[in-house]
């Protein structure tokens, strides 16, 4: 079972969560579960940005310019 928090807060706070979880179909407690993952959320694992170029591959190349051609509708 995980931990449980017991807190205390506004009334008009907790109408609003009540709202809001209610909203996305989801307990009180499961409503803000999914807040604090979201607010305490790093973004990236650790590792990530260590990948980039970790694979024996063709170099990134950038395309040649293609030339502008207005579209007709464009034309004045």
């Amino acid at each position: 079972m995980p931990p449980q928090l017991s807190l205390y807060i506004d009334r008009p706070i907790y109408m609003e969560l009540r709202s809001k979880a209610k909203e996305e179909g989801k307990s009180m407690s499961g409503y803000v579960n999914d807040m604090l993952k979201e607010k305490f959320d790093d973004g990236w694992p650790d590792d990530f940005f260590d990948l980039f170029g970790s694979l024996k591959d063709h170099p990134i190349e950038l395309p040649e310019d293609l030339p502008w051609i207005p579209d007709e509708d464009e034309i004045l």
